[in-house]
C-alpha cells in the first residue's frame, strides 16, 4: 500500500512540475544564420575585407625618359631604359605585397625634354595624388671606369631616412655593388628632391660606366631581385 502511494505521488509530481518545464519554449538567441536568396545571391563583393596594414601610397619614378637618355655607353642600353625596367619591377613587387603604387612614367613618353622641368612636373603630379613616399631610380657614371657603388639621397626626414636605411640594408643582402651610404646633405643637387612636401628617395643604383655595375643593373633577373629587396625593406620599415 505504501509503495503504491509513493508511485502515485511521483506520477503527480512529474505531471504537474517536470512536464511543463520540459515543453517550455526555449528562449530565442541572437544568432545570425546565412540566408540563401535566389533573387539576390551573396557574392564575395558583399564580404567586408580587412584593411591592409600597408595602406600607404608609393610613387615610383624612373629617371630620365624621352629625349633625355641619361648615361649611355658604347652600344649599351641607355640609362632611361634601365631605370624604367627596374622601376617596373619594384612597382610590381610592391603591388604584390599589398601596397598602392603610382608611376611617374610607365613608358618612354615624357612631357618635357629637360630634366628639371620634367621632374618638377612629376613632383607636382605625385603631390596631387597624395603619395606618402616617392622612390626615384637613377644611375651614375664616371670617367673612372673603376668607380662603382650605390647611394641613396634624400632630405633629412625621419621617415625618409628610416626607409633609406632599410633599403640600403636589403640591397646589400643581394650584393648590389658597394653601398656608399645614405646622403642627406646634397639633396639640393637633384631636381627630383626639390619639393620638401613630397618625401622622396633618390636611389642611385650604381655606375653604368663600371662593367660590373652595368652588367648587374641591365640583367632582368637582377632587376627582379632589386624589386624584392626594396619590398622587403618596406615590410620591415612600415608597421
Amino acid at each position: 500500500m505504501k509503495r503504491a502511494v509513493f508511485f502515485l505521488v511521483i506520477g503527480i509530481f512529474v505531471a504537474l512540475v517536470l512536464q511543463p518545464n520540459l515543453v517550455a519554449k526555449t528562449p530565442e538567441q541572437n544568432i545570425r544564420v546565412p540566408q540563401v536568396r535566389e533573387d539576390n545571391p551573396i557574392t564575395n563583393d558583399d564580404v567586408s575585407s580587412i584593411p591592409s596594414k600597408r595602406s600607404i601610397k608609393i610613387g615610383i619614378d624612373a629617371g630620365h625618359g624621352g629625349e633625355d637618355l641619361g648615361y649611355t655607353g658604347n652600344n649599351e642600353i641607355p640609362e632611361k631604359d634601365i631605370n624604367l625596367e627596374i622601376a617596373k619591377q619594384v612597382g610590381k613587387k610592391l603591388r604584390a605585397a599589398g601596397y598602392e603604387v603610382i608611376y611617374t612614367r610607365e613608358d618612354d613618353q615624357v612631357a618635357h625634354s629637360d630634366e628639371a622641368s620634367e621632374n618638377a612636373s612629376r613632383l607636382a603630379n605625385m603631390k596631387a595624388q597624395n603619395v606618402d613616399v616617392l622612390l626615384s631610380f637613377q644611375a651614375s657614371n664616371s670617367n673612372d671606369a673603376t668607380m662603382k657603388g650605390f647611394t641613396i639621397f634624400t632630405r633629412p626626414d625621419p621617415l625618409s631616412e628610416t626607409l633609406a636605411d632599410e633599403i640600403g640594408k636589403e640591397l646589400v643582402t643581394i650584393n648590389v655593388s658597394t653601398f656608399t651610404g645614405v646622403d642627406t646633405d646634397h639633396y639640393s643637387n637633384f631636381s627630383i628632391l626639390a619639393d620638401p612636401e613630397v618625401k622622396t628617395l633618390l636611389i642611385d643604383l650604381g655606375y653604368l660606366s663600371n662593367v660590373e655595375d652595368y652588367d648587374q643593373l641591365q640583367d632582368p633577373a637582377y632587376q627582379e631581385k632589386i624589386g624584392q629587396a626594396i619590398t622587403n625593406a618596406f615590410n620591415q620599415a612600415i608597421e
